[in-house]
């Protein structure tokens, strides 16, 4: 099963010197991602993104020698689906009263080939953010299962920003003013399955590379206030050729037997799909873009025999997968979808070089 992340890294450049030394021999590997620095925010379209990471995932490209164990694994964290208020839009009238589609924690462990080498774990959680309770709390218990392998140092828990998810997780009064206090059930599921993903790319780490690419992505997102853009100084505005950040990263884990087997990216976009007045729990833009490009990988790649094998690895129950289950009666609703994404259809993407 690929696991696919969508997220947005800021890496400003004047605290890289503060950055751990393993954090900062990790972002010399990668060039780009020192680079991804904040910029607007833009509104991404997700077919055109899932087009592109097509692209990407099945093109050629160099990769590093099989000097890593890159270990991946997914697991639910929906939480409660009614009668909570949802995180993002600050709305205490946005009470969520059903799933547009589930919610999931997806990490990727790179660890040196020694058993107890240098490593480094990077969980995604499609939510609003993370939380520093949650954290906390996901590090007591890896520190009581794994004792010091991984810690602070070496764990890094971002989320897509998606704004329709469960609220009440975080521990700050602003954050928990209209979900009316802390939510212990949106808490204890993404701990659960931070926690559970984890466990699984550790049991599943395997001798692997890792291939890094970039481009430029157009036609798929605007800026959210032009006319505020054009109030920042000429010479600002002037080192940038877009109003907007158009640049996509994305990271390949790639296995010595079986492949291709999981990425992550990163795309300027906010997870406002989903409006303020939806009551749906959905991993908007970003979450529904990896959902896609998981089924098609499931569908073009694995059959259900070894896709279940390798879910359960660690002895978690897998979610059955269905292509494109987002969109029901997808077939005979082409002739639609082609129509609505007409406008998107003129995407061009160029490739930089592979950088390993």
């Amino acid at each position: 099963m690929i696991l696919l992340h969508f997220s947005r890294l800021t890496v400003w450049k004047d605290s890289y010197e503060k950055l751990p030394s393993f954090w900062r021999n990790v972002m010399e590997m990668f060039p780009p991602l020192y680079a991804l620095v904040r910029r607007p925010f833009t509104t991404m379209s997700i077919w055109s993104c899932g087009l592109l990471l097509v692209i990407l995932l099945s093109g050629g490209g160099a990769s590093s020698a099989s000097n890593y164990l890159i270990g991946l694994g997914s697991y639910d964290i929906t939480g409660p689906a009614a009668d909570v208020n949802m995180m993002g839009y600050a709305n205490i009238e946005q009470i969520a009263s059903g799933v547009h589609f589930r919610l999931r924690a997806r990490a990727f462990i790179v660890a040196e080939s020694q058993s107890q080498g240098n490593r480094v774990v990077f969980v995604n959680l499609d939510a609003c953010m993370a939380s520093q309770i949650v954290t906390i709390k996901v590090f007591e218990r890896l520190k009581a299962r794994y004792g010091n392998l991984y810690n602070e140092q070496n764990v890094a828990i971002s989320g897509i920003h998606t704004h329709a998810g469960p609220g009440g997780y975080l521990q700050y009064l602003v954050y928990i003013v209209t979900s009316l206090g802390f939510v212990r059930q949106s808490f204890d599921v993404i701990v659960d399955g931070i926690e559970k993903s984890i466990i699984q790319a550790h049991e599943n780490l395997r001798p692997g590379s890792i291939s890094v690419n970039g481009g430029e992505l157009l036609d798929a997102g605007v800026n959210r206030s032009p006319s505020a853009y054009l109030n920042n100084p000429a010479a600002e505005r002037s080192k940038y050729k877009y109003d907007v950040d158009k640049e996509m990263t994305l990271i390949k884990f790639v296995d010595d037997d079986w492949g291709p087997v999981g990425s992550f990216n990163w795309f300027a976009t906010h997870g406002t799909s989903m409006s303020r007045t939806n009551s749906l729990i959905s991993g908007d833009n970003k979450g529904a873009a990896a959902r896609f490009m998981e089924d098609w990988f499931a569908k073009k790649f694995f059959n259900e025999g070894f896709e279940r094998i390798y879910s359960n690895l660690s002895g978690t129950v897998s979610i059955p997968r269905r292509v494109s289950s987002i969109v029901s009666n997808l077939h005979e609703k082409r002739k639609l979808l082609l129509l609505v994404q007409l406008p998107n259809m003129t995407t061009e993407f160029r490739p930089g070089k592979w950088i390993v």
